[in-house]
């Protein structure tokens, strides 16, 4: 069943990889029609989230909100399948930088880069377009159960120089990195489960992930949040901003829910200026808050 299902995979990466991306952009929309008309991916889950952050009162109407997520999250696919066909010479056509000097001033300091984002825009070509130009990127990503495509997904993101940091190892590897001045990126806005920390993002308790905060307090290595802002396919406009910069110190209970606080505030800043661009298809409140047992 695993080679089928790579077989499968392989072939969708040869077929849309080989694409110019107009041709992408083309077969994009199309596949963006049948997702959201006829398939419907993951429909009642937007709702369901969308209803939980805004109520009744959309930042836009529904129909014209859900063409816009269903969009972003298909172009993010096919320009996913695209990355063989960047080229370092050209990378500053489809993403405009803001706020590079930000990054390389807490390279300056010698602890290496905690390079946070979200499911938000286009988080691939991000690490793609640093890396293309220079910066040493490593990106922790979870191990695919079909041992052959994660092969081939790897191979995809290391094509233009990016090290893959598997989830297993992350803490390990990812303060030797570190430690190494090298950037160490992260998408930390999905459930984090009953190891996550609750903290406020879109006026909901959620769970989120620790690693960002425990890294920086292990290591020193200052957070930035980096953000891409689609502007059309294939079009980017990037923005870095501090998060969180400091000596080491313990890790405590505290100061993982301040930092991760304060990057989920940033994000949600983003994800509010420009709703269509999040993942909402994620089950982002699957983790419940624990139950307050009342004092007797």
């Amino acid at each position: 069943m695993h080679k089928i299902e790579y077989a499968l995979v392989k072939f969708i990466f040869l077929v849309f990889g080989r694409l110019s991306f107009k041709a992408g952009k083309r077969a994009a929309d199309v596949l963006c029609l049948i997702t959201r008309k006829i398939l419907r991916y993951r429909r009642a889950v937007i709702l369901e989230n969308l209803s939980r952050v805004y109520g009744k009162a959309f930042p836009a109407p529904k129909e014209e909100l859900l063409r816009g997520i269903y969009k972003n999250f298909i172009y993010l696919w096919m320009e996913f399948l695209q990355v063989s066909r960047l080229k370092s010479e050209e990378m500053d056509d489809y993403v405009n930088v803001h706020g590079r000097e930000v990054l390389d001033d807490a390279l300056k300091k010698g602890r290496g880069v905690i390079f946070m984002s979200g499911h938000y825009g286009n988080f691939e070509w991000i690490g793609q377009y640093f890396s293309m130009n220079g910066y040493p990127v490593n990106g922790i990503a979870k191990r695919q159960s079909n041992p052959y495509v994660n092969k081939l997904v790897e191979d995809i993101r290391t094509m233009n120089g990016i090290k893959v940091v598997y989830t297993k190892n992350a803490m390990h590897d990812g303060l030797a990195l570190l430690a190494r001045n090298e950037l160490l990126a992260i998408v930390a806005d999905q459930d984090g489960r009953r190891k996550g920390v609750f903290v406020n993002f879109l006026g909901q308790p959620s769970s989120t992930p620790v690693g960002p905060a425990v890294f920086h307090l292990r290591s020193g290595a200052p957070i930035l949040m980096v953000i891409s802002v689609r502007k059309a396919y294939g079009k980017f406009d990037v923005f870095i901003e501090p998060v969180y910069s400091g000596d080491a110190q313990p890790v405590t209970e505290e100061a993982i829910y301040r930092i991760t606080q304060k990057h989920s505030a940033i994000l949600e800043k983003w994800v509010r200026k420009y709703p269509e661009q999040w993942f909402w298809m994620h089950k982002r409140w699957k983790t419940k808050p624990p139950k307050k047992t009342d004092e007797k």
